[in-house]
């Protein structure tokens, strides 16, 4: 916490508030982490938070806080070499660094809410088809820890599951006897999960023979990301394999099946409904497709 303001009084009794004194960047950004972990933030997003104001305090030096100006701020994330994406989620450490700063008493001026936000190109979701995923399940029961394998794809695609939260998961958090897992989603959010039981005997069945485990999945972002790459590589996948596309695939199929949109806001643990109308499109359109090749109208040409 910072130190309480001191009032200071002039021979003729006015008030002097001294300004702040100035706080380098680097002691801004330790201050900052500490409040986070406090927090008890996800270490994914404590990991993108250093990520970015380890790449900003290079870039600027270590001056003070209040010292930093708008041009600064705006040249460092024209100079990233990365995706819209990543350079918004860039301007979101910074603006956090920043809302954080301010309600120390440490600035007073909130800069990084004066520059906008990159906007993300849309990519256009493709979902798996049914055959996909089977050549790809083929592909796993292929390698080397088949069992393994196997039970993260069908838990991927059975949940819509996210790739840190999947890796998160420990053997406490699986409750066989009513087929649900317990998940830390961003903004520490929890919520349990249902799984068919063929993913449960999947999953059962890779981690029976196998002792000390305490996460269920023992692997970074990056591995499985590696993973689902080399399967769909090897099950000659188009457009790539990654965590994400088995999340696509599960909401998209989840509506086309007559799933509630609400429903699967609550299972995705998105915060709006916004995603959810992306999934709600694609599927009408899949639905118009394929009555469009169903129809004895068109097909008879009466």
């Amino acid at each position: 916490m910072s130190e309480p303001r001191r009032i200071y009084y002039t021979p003729r009794g006015r008030a002097q508030i001294p300004p702040p004194p100035a706080l380098p960047l680097s002691e801004a950004i330790d201050g900052f982490t500490l409040a986070c972990q406090a927090r008890k933030l996800s270490p994914h997003t404590l990991a993108d938070y250093g990520r970015t104001l380890r790449r900003f305090l290079a870039h600027v030096g270590d001056m003070p806080i209040g010292d930093i100006t708008i041009a600064q701020v705006s040249a460092f994330l024209a100079a990233q070499p990365f995706s819209e994406k990543t350079v918004k989620n860039y301007h979101i450490g910074l603006a956090a660094l920043w809302t954080w700063a301010i309600r120390q008493g440490h600035i007073t001026r909130h800069i990084i809410r004066l520059i906008d936000k990159p906007r993300p190109q849309k990519t256009v979701i493709e979902p798996l088809s049914q055959v996909e995923v089977k050549r790809i399940l083929d592909a796993a029961q292929a390698g080397r820890n088949a069992a393994r394998n196997r039970s993260i794809i069908l838990l991927l695609l059975d949940t819509g599951l996210r790739a840190s939260e999947l890796i998160n998961i420990t053997l406490a958090d699986i409750d066989f006897a009513r087929r649900l897992i317990k998940v830390l989603g961003k903004g520490n959010k929890e919520r349990l999960l249902p799984f068919s039981k063929r993913t449960g005997q999947a999953i059962f069945g890779y981690m029976y023979p196998l002792d000390g485990l305490t996460r269920l999945y023992p692997m970074n972002r990056e591995s499985l990301a590696h993973l689902t790459a080399r399967l769909g590589q090897a099950a000659g996948i188009r457009g790539g394999v990654h965590p994400h596309r088995f999340r696509h695939t599960f909401a998209v199929t989840y509506l086309r099946n007559g799933g509630d949109p609400y429903t699967l806001q609550e299972i995705l643990g998105h915060s709006t409904f916004e995603m959810v109308r992306h999934y709600l499109a694609l599927a009408q359109i899949d639905l118009e497709t394929a009555h469009n090749r169903a129809s004895p109208v068109e097909n008879w040409q009466l």
